[in-house]
């Protein structure tokens, strides 16, 4: 009986979680539009996805988050690559934790830095129509994705201050402070300079209280 209902159980999240996926996945619609937080606030950011390497519009910078923290005694650590390593580990075996755990990096860079569909859709009818942007800022900085940047940001924290619980087991850690490290691709016409330095833009996030959190990295 209960090999049953573990059978049933399971077959109802999947089905649930490939509903999810393929409205996620699927291009802009009504039901998309309509559900959009609901379908957003699951897949993101652990099970998001991103093709932003293909074309029209592929990715033009590499990012990375980094984190810091500041002890007891005031003391602040050096800064901590919270990208690169995740990016290792989950290329030298894709059948583990951390082929889940790097999306929620790339998902909260999403949430924080892309325009959602529904957002992107009604600014381009403001420019098409030629309307007045400040009659619909209500409608493009709303709750819906406050809310995603919101939850978005928490997520962020606590993966980065689990990380620095693994690097600092024994110290007493009172803040966290994370930054996004943007660093602009190559131009093809610089393809054989190799003196040319890419540009690179740093993007501060503000102090935040440590929450005790278990450590997840070795």
């Amino acid at each position: 009986m209960i090999k049953k209902v573990l059978i049933i159980l399971s077959l109802f999240l999947f089905a649930g979680h490939l509903l999810f996926t393929v409205l996620y996945l699927t291009p802009f619609n009504p039901v998309k539009a309509k559900y959009s937080f609901a379908i957003n606030g699951y897949m993101e950011p652990v099970f998001s996805q991103n093709w932003r390497l293909f074309a029209p519009n592929p990715a033009s910078t590499n990012n990375k988050f980094l984190v810091r923290a500041e002890l007891a005694d005031g003391e602040k650590t050096d800064w901590l690559d919270l990208t690169t390593f995740m990016i290792e580990k989950n290329q030298d075996n894709r059948f583990t934790p951390y082929n889940r755990l790097v999306r929620i990096q790339r998902g909260a860079f999403t949430s924080l830095y892309q325009t959602d569909e529904v957002t992107l859709k009604i600014s381009q009818t403001i420019e098409e129509k030629n309307l007045d942007r400040e009659d619909y800022e209500h409608m493009l900085e709303n709750e819906r994705t406050k809310k995603q940047d919101e939850y978005a940001l928490e997520a962020l924290n606590r993966y980065a201050q689990s990380y620095v619980r693994s690097v600092y087991p024994n110290k007493d850690i009172e803040k966290t402070q994370i930054i996004m490290q943007e660093t602009k691709a190559k131009p093809f016409s610089e393809k054989d300079n190799e003196d040319y330095e890419r540009e690179v833009n740093l993007h501060e996030f503000e102090w935040v209280d440590y929450v005790a959190v278990s450590p997840v990295f070795d």
